[in-house]
């Protein structure tokens, strides 16, 4: 496990390479909020998860019985832990987006159309 990356990973760098073409910039990386938000834009208290599908635990429910118990505390507390720390910087005035892995690879457009709706709310201006 300590081969995993923590950050750059390369779904994050796909998403801020598309937000960087589409002129979304102004953002920061690996802030020092609740859950260390992979995206920061501060001026408009958006941030942004790049969720790996196991790590995270995307339809959990559908494959946690083929997992052994350690796994499937693990994840479970990543889980937990995710919702408190959404929980948190809502309750700081936060917007969260979270963008599974297998959206960012395969609909990198939608994940991004996610973010700027985001910004939009918030009061950017295009």
């Amino acid at each position: 496990m300590s081969k995993i990356k923590g950050k750059d990973t390369k779904i994050e760098i796909k998403l801020r390479k598309a937000l960087w073409r589409d002129r979304i910039r102004g953002y920061r990386l690996q802030a020092k909020l609740p859950g260390k938000p992979d995206i920061v834009f501060t001026k408009y208290m958006v941030v942004v998860f790049c969720d790996g599908d196991f790590w995270h635990g995307y339809r959990f429910d559908e494959w946690k019985s083929r997992l052994q118990p350690y796994w499937l505390e693990k994840i479970g507390r990543n889980m937990q832990r995710d919702r408190m720390n959404d929980h948190m910087l809502i309750k700081q005035g936060w917007r969260v987006v979270h963008l599974w892995e297998h959206d960012l690879e395969k609909n990198m457009e939608k994940c991004k159309e996610r973010v700027l709706k985001s910004l939009l709310a918030r009061g950017l201006k295009r």
